[in-house]
């Protein structure tokens, strides 16, 4: 299939590649860098045995996949071109900033290490055959597997990859100066203040199956103690952008509009509210977000008369900036999911599950990256009569998002190992809201085949509106399609939701917050009849805790809580109040 959309498209785009001159066997590598986001396409650092196919493939990898705000991808590939991926999460977007990544490559191991931290490491009988010389590379491309990379939209071009520094230490074990053990002596730096022509060559008229770029040397860019990797078109090559900016999508959630733009753009620009127009509509206040290409507009109301607005005079961030001078765009008017919510992973709808789909921005739900398997209809499934539901998975997922009301939750796993048969064939963790909630997940350890093994979390907090999972492999698997993580089903049951009233006791009263909209200070005001344990907390929409208001006990009678927001941008808040453990939400507007 891959094969045959390669041929079809050709290399439509324009990428780049640099690579060393010299191989080198084993040593600590490492590269700063911040790679191009936006999806489908890959910014890496990696080394690899271009002598294939005269010696077996070698090859390892760290890559960043513009599609992903909290992942890192860690490879090694192997004879026979067998893949040992972890899609790795990080609690932080690497497309915002540079950080250093690197990896040390001995006999014995591969570990990768993040702003010189080791996160994960690679043992086992794999790492015996990567014993061939590889190449130090980098580069910047666009596949065309969009179960992997996230579906391409030229509309992002052009994309750049800044690199910061690369520097190699050669494997001394007991001799070194740096490293692990100090196993590793320190070879050479090389800052990119110029190339280098004794160290490194630039890949040109280059490119393989699967690629949608031809990799050319007029893509590699020096400047400003930086090499830049250029993504363009087969017209405007190098580093230059003359492409004005665009709005991909725009999303209505509560009194906000969020709009993504196709590459980064000024801030003077982004939050001048002049700048975007609807019908019936008031702009109150507009903030660009940390990755410079999503705007967030705070409005006067939560339900939208049209779902059309006009957006003007957006600047990118180019030397010379090219400006949007206007452009019409349709916003998308969710409707909730509602409070109970049951997802066929990796299948189609069934019974009372929702079939699976990928994660767009006009999505509810679904997943980024991965593939649907299913078993034959006769296998029976043991312990369960939702046999339909567990023969299906989808399987390779990185990350699965689903959109709901700020409030608690309780998030029920569903899984059925129904590809393999032996302890430690494929292992994953499961992140969920930024916590490890499952270290080392291996079913058949706790289950035989072709079972059902479900996990259930209790009080998940959503307070950004999007429930966040990310599943990172440990022991791979086989094959491609039937391989990495996987995941059966979903089922989320609302436990407490934004505004709701405690459903308590009558020991205490939780009244809504006033003035709301305020301007600096509002008033929480709670009536207890017992000694009772509160939290009261600010967050965010993105669900960082903004402010402590208390956290104590009280005693009897009613007690007005005040947060003062003065040092707080304008925008829609949440305060949640914990009361002798329960949990309750309430949204606040601050208007200066």
């Amino acid at each position: 299939m891959y094969l045959v959309q390669t041929v079809i498209l050709g290399q439509l785009y324009r990428g780049a590649e640099l690579r060393t001159v010299e191989p080198v066997l084993y040593g600590k590598f490492e590269a700063r860098y911040k790679p191009a986001q936006g999806d489908g396409l890959v910014s890496s650092f990696f080394t690899y045995n271009d002598d294939n196919p005269n010696t077996p493939w070698a090859e390892i990898d760290i890559e960043l996949l513009g599609v992903y705000d909290r992942v890192v991808d860690f490879n090694t590939i192997t004879w026979g071109q067998d893949s040992h991926i972890r899609q790795h999460y990080v609690s932080f977007n690497p497309h915002e900033d540079y950080h250093t990544y690197g990896f040390e490559w001995t006999p014995d191991y591969v570990s990768w290490f993040i702003d010189g931290e080791e996160v994960y490491r690679q043992v086992g009988a794999h790492i015996d055959s990567l014993h061939y010389s590889q190449k130090i590379m980098m580069n910047i491309w666009n596949p065309v597997y969009d179960d992997w990379v996230g579906a391409w939209n030229p509309e992002i071009l052009p994309r750049f990859s800044y690199y910061d520094y690369v520097s190699y230490a050669a494997y001394t074990p007991g001799e070194g100066d740096t490293g692990s053990d100090s196993n590793f002596t320190f070879m050479w730096k090389d800052d990119f203040d110029a190339f280098d022509y004794n160290r490194w060559e630039k890949s040109d008229d280059h490119t393989w199956g699967g690629n949608q770029s031809l990799f050319i040397d007029d893509n590699i860019h020096y400047e400003n103690g930086n090499m830049i990797l250029c993504l363009t078109t087969t017209s405007d090559i190098g580093y230059v952008d003359y492409s004005e900016p665009k709005v991909l999508w725009a999303r209505q959630y509560n009194h906000t509009i969020d709009l993504q733009f196709s590459e980064e753009i000024t801030s003077e620009s982004a939050v001048n509210i002049t700048n975007y127009s609807m019908s019936g509509i008031s702009f109150l206040d507009a903030s660009l977000m940390n990755d410079q290409r999503t705007v967030t507009l705070i409005v006067d109301t939560d339900i939208l008369p049209t779902d059309v607005m006009g957006v003007f005079n957006i600047e990118d961030d180019n030397n010379v900036p090219n400006i949007l001078a206007w452009q019409a765009v349709w916003v998308d008017i969710p409707e909730p999911l509602g409070d109970t919510i049951k997802i066929n992973a990796g299948g189609p709808a069934e019974l009372d599950f929702l079939g699976d789909q990928i994660w767009s921005s006009d999505k509810e739900y679904g997943f980024i990256a991965g593939n649907f398997q299913t078993i034959n209809s006769e296998i029976d499934i043991q312990n369960t009569d939702n046999d339909i539901v567990y023969r299906s998975s989808l399987n390779r997922v990185a990350s699965y998002k689903v959109r709901l009301n700020p409030g608690a939750y309780t998030l029920k796993m569903l899984f059925s190992e129904n590809h393999y048969d032996a302890i430690a064939d494929r292992v994953f963790d499961i992140t969920v809201e930024g916590n490890l909630v499952v270290d080392d997940l291996d079913v058949l350890s706790h289950v035989s085949i072709n079972t059902p093994h479900d996990i259930t979390l209790n009080n998940i907090e959503i307070l950004d509106g999007i429930l966040d999972i990310y599943f990172s492999a440990d022991i791979y698997g086989a094959g491609y399609a039937a391989a990495g993580p996987f995941i059966n089903g979903l089922e989320i049951y609302l436990e407490s939701s934004l505004s709701n009233a405690l459903n308590t006791p009558s020991s205490f009263k939780l009244e809504k917050p006033f003035p709301n909209p305020f301007n600096n200070r509002i008033s929480i005001p709670i009536i207890t009849s017992q000694k009772c344990d509160i939290s009261i907390k600010v967050f965010d929409l993105a669900g960082r805790n903004i402010d402590t208001v208390f956290e104590g006990t009280l005693s009897t009678g009613k007690k007005h809580f005040v947060w003062d927001a003065k040092v707080a941008a304008n925008g829609i808040y949440i305060i949640q109040s914990i009361i002798n453990g329960e949990r309750s939400y309430d949204k606040i507007m601050l208007l200066k």
